[in-house]
């Protein structure tokens, strides 16, 4: 049966590597095989198996009908949570009641309303909305949503035109929430206390969350396996030394009340927190954690682990999409590593009590500093960066929260409930717990001012960084001195790694990186460590903003140092909209613009070495606002020339013929996304493109490009590539050679970064 599991549970893991998922067609004839295996091969079986059910459930969850939901015509379903609030638009994940795919797997829905209503989770409602397929921008080190939306099983996106409230929610937790939050709010530390209590961080702002992330802390506040564990691990005592003391027998059956009520508790606090999926999936693997144990089942620790980790990939395949799922079970595996090393030592051996206390406060420390030290490596991997203080911080507060804290929370609210079903109000007793928290914002607010508490590390650094510490590992594990030397071959990636970082490799390649910015322009062209930045991507709103959800972490993840130059076309939001962000960011980064609010170079043509690259600026003669104002740059070496060209029209194109061969280029960034106003017939014979890129959204609202300007560029022999449907795309030149690779084709070919197009919308003409 292990063996089963084991190869059932490796091939479901693999799947995040898989180019594409099989078809549904295959099911039937792989569980026939598996079945027939079973028995002479049940690991071979397991991986067949698994195959099977990847298929069978990708079908189930991903199967979309394109008449399931038409324009204009109201939908029925259930609000199952409020993802995010600001001033303008409220994002909710919303649940079809009814619809009319053939498909009845419940359909889940990541909706967007401008100036919503007051909403509640577990409301009904009836809604108009305009359904949009999952697709989001890619590029490397940014934030993967689709992937996330995958992973909690939401397969399409939509904006909410206009809306009915059907039914209120009548949920005991929303009640308590509606009761409790007013409260809260008054308090210092009132966010805090809501998202441990009842998993709602509507209350958290852009600061804390800031300083959640930097510390590693972020854990510590999403109601997870560490709470839930927690919860019942307090009850599981308390409850068995009560029972021992009124009611001592021999056996066990004060451990399976204790056990029991233990379990009560750990669902109870789940259904607080909001039956979140990845609070399921916590409550999933402790209570069968618990059950095996009192069953005696499985004999190690690790065969209940594996057997945990089967019963969730069988529930859910696409949980290993989800960052909290690799989290939870890597500090479990932690966990057991440390106490298989250093076993817990038992109360009735013969040594002294000193000696007791101190083995298990160094088992307790063991456990600490590996989980600090294990689950930063995987954040490292999984969120592009380390928190330096992560460790002490985690040290801290893990016990802080476990023993003080949490216990206090729930304590507290269980006695405000009781109160307020008597008639009394004791909310008073919150202003308690929320000094408990009095330390740990105390510590937030100092590690976040300390220099490098964010640590980024480029992909590159990150591979290196795999590298070593399997070498490493190797090399202290075995024995034989030959195998040593063999091991250490593993650490040559980051020797190569380091002497790329201290510019010992070559300097001959530089690339062109186009980002998936959505219906908006940014490029950085990249050689050695230095970066040039060509426009910013838009801004909305106070909260969001394509500089630092895209263009920042794509910096850090290529490992450039030093940002020298960014360019701004001319000043409209899809181009200009994040230069404050990039500003801030790299303060020492010299500007180039015409926008009259910064301090900068102009655009008047001039011509700038740049890391032995020629940066010529070409246009605007004079300033000018608008499209035709943007600032046009050329980049060439003596091989290979890109055009940059903003958003300028016909007009500015005709001005540009009287460069003539100046204008010749082998790449060019197409003018104005592909409008019909820019990319006219001599503009693009004098340029002579070999291939353009395109900064156009995937199904953005203006059609963009238009097909007329495809077929332009195509008469005249260029290759296109557009970003919103290839994701990012990098240009790499190296000497007379040229290279070119797109996320979803190149740099993550996995099925989850594919191209989603139920629900897209006609091209508007």
């Amino acid at each position: 049966m292990n063996r089963f599991m084991f190869g059932f549970c490796v091939t479901i893991l693999s799947a995040m590597l898989w180019p594409s998922l099989p078809t549904a067609q295959l099911t039937p004839i792989l569980v026939v095989i598996g079945v027939l295996i079973l028995k002479r091969a049940p690991l071979i079986s397991g991986v067949v198996l698994a195959v099977a059910w990847s298929a069978f459930y990708a079908q189930l969850v991903l199967s979309w009908d394109d008449q399931s939901i038409d324009l204009g015509q109201p939908v029925t379903g259930e609000i199952i949570s409020l993802v995010n609030q600001n001033s303008d638009w409220v994002s909710m994940d919303f649940r079809l009641l009814d619809h009319n795919s053939t498909n009845s797997w419940p359909k889940k829905i990541r909706l967007s309303w401008k100036k919503a209503p007051k909403l509640a989770q577990g409301e009904i409602w009836e809604l108009v909305i305009k359904p949009k397929p999952i697709t989001s921008v890619l590029n490397q080190g940014g934030y993967n949503q689709q992937k996330l939306l995958l992973s909690r099983h939401i397969i399409s996106k939509g904006n909410v035109i206009s809306g009915e409230r059907i039914k209120a929610s009548d949920s005991l937790r929303n009640k308590l929430l509606q009761t409790l939050k007013p409260t809260l709010e008054t308090l210092a530390n009132g966010d805090l206390i809501l998202a441990l209590l009842l998993g709602d961080r509507s209350l958290l702002d852009a600061e804390r969350w800031h300083a959640l992330r930097v510390t590693g802390a972020g854990h510590l506040v999403a109601i997870s396996g560490l709470h839930l564990s927690v919860v019942g691990a307090w009850v599981f005592v308390t409850l068995s030394k009560f029972l021992n003391l009124i009611s001592p027998c021999v056996g066990r059956r004060n451990l399976m009340l204790a056990a029991a009520s233990s379990a009560v508790a750990c669902c109870i606090y789940a259904y607080l927190a909001g039956f979140a999926l990845p609070t399921i999936r916590a409550l999933t693997m402790l209570l069968l954690l618990v059950f095996l144990t009192l069953l005696n089942r499985y004999s190690s620790s690790w065969e209940r682990l594996l057997f945990a980790l089967f019963l969730i990939l069988v529930i859910d395949p696409f949980s290993c999409l989800s960052a909290g799922f690799w989290l939870s079970f890597s500090a479990l595996s932690i966990i057991l590593l440390t106490l298989q090393a250093r076993p817990i030592p038992v109360a009735d051996e013969p040594s002294s009590l000193h000696k007791r206390v101190w083995l298990k406060l160094s088992l307790f420390w063991a456990i600490q500093w590996r989980l600090s030290l294990g689950l930063g490596l995987l954040q490292a991997v999984l969120f592009g960066g380390l928190t330096l203080y992560g460790i002490l911080f985690n040290f801290i507060f893990v016990p802080w929260f476990s023993l003080l804290v949490i216990p206090a929370a729930i304590f507290t609210f269980v006695i405000w409930g009781l109160g307020l079903t008597a008639g009394f109000n004791l909310s008073v007793l919150f202003e308690l717990v929320d000094k408990t928290l009095w330390p740990v914002t105390q510590a937030l607010d100092l590690f976040v001012v300390l220099p490098g508490a964010w640590l980024p590390i480029s992909d590159h650094m990150m591979l290196a960084l795999f590298f070593l510490l399997c070498g490493s590992w190797l090399m202290a594990k075995l024995k034989s001195v030959q195998w040593k030397i063999i091991s250490s071959l593993l650490l040559l990636p980051f020797i190569l790694s380091l002497m790329f970082r201290w510019g010992l490799a070559s300097k001959n390649h530089w690339q062109v990186h186009l980002l998936d910015v959505g219906q908006g322009l940014s490029v950085v062209i990249e050689r050695g460590q230095h970066g040039l930045i060509y426009d910013t991507g838009a801004r909305y709103g106070r909260t969001f903003s394509y500089a630092e959800r895209v263009v920042v972490p794509f910096i850090r993840a290529r490992g450039i140092t030093e940002v020298d130059y960014l360019v701004l076309s001319h000043s409209d939001n899809d181009h200009a909209g994040g230069a404050s962000t990039l500003i801030s960011t790299f303060p020492e980064v010299e500007l180039v613009t015409d926008i009259p609010e910064y301090a900068s170079v102009n655009c008047r043509p001039k011509t700038i070495i740049w890391q032995r690259l020629r940066v010529e600026i070409l246009a605007p003669r004079v300033v000018e606002k608008g499209n035709n104002g943007s600032c046009v740059v050329k980049v060439s070496d003596e091989y290979h020339q890109v055009l940059l060209t903003g958003d300028i029209e016909s007009r500015a194109e005709h001005a540009l013929l009287s460069l003539g061969d100046k204008l010749n280029s082998e790449l060019l960034v197409a003018p104005h996304h592909g409008s019909r106003t820019s990319s006219t017939s001599e503009f693009i014979r004098l340029v002579s493109p070999q291939l353009v890129l395109f900064p156009s959204g995937f199904n953005n609202r203006y059609g963009f490009p238009k097909p007329d300007v495809l077929r332009r560029y195509q008469d005249h022999g260029a290759e296109h590539l557009i970003s919103g449907r290839q994701g990012q795309i990098s240009v790499i030149f190296n000497r007379e050679q040229r290279d070119i690779r797109t996320y979803r084709a190149n740099l993550a070919p996995f099925w989850y970064n594919r191209l989603f197009e139920f629900g897209q919308n006609d091209n508007p003409e």
